[in-house]
């Protein structure tokens, strides 16, 4: 299998320092996954987080049209930015990019560019699906809110473990996921079909 991969090139560069107590969901609310995502984190996991951490913000990015937002309403310190052009620089702001994905499939490029972007990542088991990381080591895995709550908080407090998982994860995303990387791989695949 050639995975999935990010263009590291384009993940260089300074996109803004992460804001304490920024959060990130990047995925348009139009796709089932991502509102199932979201109703589920706001309405489970988010208020664990608020109750300790009450200066937390949660950007929602992508699209929203057609979607019924108003199950979000009371949810505070919630912010629907619509479809942003370039969304580099709300990753890289962002203390933490969460993903609490409960279904859907594919491979999570949320996670990847994250990672390339050096934004630590809590996510579901299903929301790491298909990635070769490492709980602990390049990314937070929980799968109940309480303890994904507690990973998020335990980001939002400690400097040290966000360091060593955006270091990580960088590092994981270039050796493994890179554009450049996974190219060889199909290269040396269509050489072996190609003989």
């Amino acid at each position: 299998v050639v995975p999935n991969a990010a263009d590291l090139p384009l993940y260089d560069g300074d996109f803004g320092q992460p804001v304490p107590g920024a959060l990130i969901f990047p995925g348009a609310l139009t796709f089932d996954a991502n509102y199932d995502a979201m109703a589920y984190f706001l309405k489970e996991i988010y208020p664990l987080v608020k109750a300790r951490w009450s200066q937390a913000v949660l950007r929602i990015t992508g699209k929203t049209e057609g979607v019924d937002l108003s199950v979000f309403s009371e949810c505070d310190g919630v912010i629907f930015t619509g479809y942003l052009d370039d969304i580099r620089p709300a990753v890289a702001q962002s203390w933490a990019c969460v993903v609490p994905l409960r279904r859907g499939g594919g491979t999570r490029l949320k996670i990847l560019e994250a990672m390339a972007l050096g934004t630590p990542v809590v996510a579901t088991s299903k929301g790491a699906e298909g990635l070769e990381v490492t709980p602990g080591r390049h990314i937070l895995i929980a799968d109940e809110p309480e303890i994904f709550a507690n990973a998020v908080v335990s980001l939002l407090n400690d400097k040290a473990l966000c360091a060593r998982l955006a270091a990580n994860g960088r590092r994981l995303v270039q050796e493994r996921y890179s554009w450049d990387t996974c190219a060889q791989g199909l290269k040396r695949l269509l050489d072996q079909v190609a003989k």
